[in-house]
């Protein structure tokens, strides 16, 4: 339905037929389409909220309800848009407004067409289409045209009671008309306020901000004298809208001398009295130096006479450097034994030098010259040699084996030591008792060795005499037999008939000599 009440078929046409002139949106560029086909099902139960329509009497006179109440339930069931309805009971509404008939019907629909407005902004269900602002309250412009006198009803957000739209840009309500400042406040008519060092002023008449810059104050004449001082404009620190001439440091315009330290001394910088350049000068470091290098106090410093130098805390006052103190060189002349002071030319100190070995025993140290022998009084079988080779020494240690002796094998009285001490020695008897083997089968008890037995005896003479004795008045018989001194059991295995062995038990000699055994009296 267009605006003058015909009825046609086309959307985009009738769409476009209510296009209302708004100065305010420069932007608005509708663009409408044909609606796609709704599809709904034919048997749908209406619901509540299409029901409104009904309930909104005073309006069905102006604005016939059916055709709106029919697209509001094919809106609701339609399967593409179910949700349409609360647009459908808006469009009834707004054209219910147009012809001057206010229907409040969202109080109707039990919360589910809610609007929302702004927070500083409520929601009306009928207000005039005419909106002023700060800046439109002198003029009347209709945005909607209204028939024969009749006024035009719109629904939306408006300022609360007692409030007016500050401006058509950000829908701000304020109480009294004034200017929005540069931070978003809103100002007073003939309001003064300071915003970046300028004053403003909201004007009465046009509600515009007028600004000008804050005046500062003219800063003196200024000359600057000392060295590396310039002049500099600056921002005055208990004003910073205003500037100042100031002199300035500006060490790039110092005329800058290095001076190279010699050893022992380091580089200072200090500030001239009258500017502000650096002065660079040289001071002690509080070292000594000695050929070139630098040394702590306490450090040792090396020289070629012989003497230890050390360097101290104290200060020469020609050199202003510290002072070296040396003394004679104590040499160590004490050596190790073994070892001799030998002194050498050119050298300060000489060295021990090793002459001889040194031998250890649990009774102490002894030194053995080079070339000779030395053995220990405890142990004549041992003897230890020094020699010495390209300067190094060697201690070597020889051990004397001595023979197996047996006195028994001695003729009486004729045992003594050989003449280093080490070993004994003695005249040997004319036939020694000594041990023989002999290879033979052994057989007991009609058992036999499978083997021939190595059977060790004794065999030999022993100095066996008769003596007169005058103290006993008689002969005196001494028998010395050749017999076994050590020996020990061993056991064979030997073979019986049917192929059994048993276990046999023999005496094995180790060791004979000459035993002495009571002779035998004569009767």
């Amino acid at each position: 339905m267009k605006r003058k009440g015909e009825v046609i078929e086309s959307l985009k046409e009738m769409a476009l037929d209510w296009k209302v002139p708004d100065p305010t949106n420069r932007y608005c560029n509708p663009g409408v389409s044909e609606p796609t086909e709704i599809e709904y099902h034919q048997h749908c139960e209406p619901s509540d909220l299409c029901k409104i329509i009904w309930n909104l009497t005073e309006c069905h006179g102006v604005v016939p309800p059916q055709p709106y109440y029919e697209a509001c339930v094919a809106s609701g069931c339609s399967e593409r848009h179910p949700s349409t309805e609360c647009q459908s009971m808006q469009t009834y509404a707004a054209l219910c407004g147009l012809h001057g008939v206010c229907v409040d019907w969202r109080t109707q629909a039990n919360g589910q067409c809610e609007a929302s407005c702004a927070h500083d902004q409520v929601y009306k269900p009928c207000r005039e289409a005419k909106r002023n602002t700060c800046f439109s309250r002198e003029v009347a412009t209709d945005i909607l045209p209204s028939q024969n006198n009749i006024p035009v009803f719109v629904e939306g957000c408006y300022c609360p009671d007692g409030k007016i739209l500050l401006n058509d840009h950000d829908g701000t309500c304020v109480s009294v008309c004034g200017c929005t400042a540069q931070d978003g406040s809103v100002k007073q008519p003939r309001e003064a306020w300071e915003h970046d060092c300028q004053y403003c002023t909201c004007d009465e008449a046009t509600l515009n901000i007028s600004c000008f810059p804050r005046p500062c104050a003219i800063s003196p004449p200024i000359n600057c004298t000392k060295e590396g001082f310039v002049r500099k404009i600056k921002t005055r620190l208990d004003d910073p809208c205003c500037t100042e001439t100031v002199c300035e440091c500006d060490i790039k315009t110092c005329v800058i001398n290095k001076t190279a330290c010699e050893l022992g001394f380091q580089p200072v910088v200090a500030i001239s009295e009258d500017g502000c350049c650096p002065i660079f000068s040289c001071i002690p470091k509080g070292v000594c130096v000695s050929e070139g290098v630098e040394f702590k106090p306490g450090a040792m410093v090396p020289k070629r006479s012989c003497e230890d130098c050390v360097c101290t805390d104290e200060q020469d006052i020609m050199t202003r450097t510290n002072r070296i103190q040396c003394v004679p060189v104590k040499c160590q002349t004490t050596c190790q034994q073994g070892f001799r002071y030998v002194e050498e030319e050119g050298q300060c100190c000489s060295q021990c030098q090793q002459v001889a070995c040194v031998a250890n025993f649990p009774f102490g140290n002894v030194t053995i010259e080079v070339g000779k022998s030395y053995k220990a009084p405890y142990d004549n079988c041992t003897q230890y040699t020094c020699t010495e080779s390209a300067g190094q020494f060697s201690l070597t240690s020889t051990v004397k084996v001595c023979l197996p002796f047996e006195e028994s094998n001695c003729v009486p009285g004729t045992v003594d030591v050989t003449s280093d001490g080490c070993c004994k020695t003695c005249i040997d008897l004319p036939h020694k008792c000594k041990r023989s083997v002999k290879e033979q089968y052994i057989i007991h008890n009609n058992c036999k060795s499978a083997a021939p037995v190595p059977v060790h005896f004794c065999e030999g003479t022993c100095s066996t005499y008769s003596v007169y004795s005058f103290e006993a008045s008689e002969m005196e018989h001494k028998c010395i037999c050749c017999h076994e001194k050590r020996s020990h059991e061993v056991k064979v295995e030997l073979v019986c008939s049917e192929h059994k062995t048993v276990q046999f038990t023999y005496m094995h000699v180790d060791e004979c000599g000459c035993v002495e055994t009571k002779c035998p009296k004569r009767t």
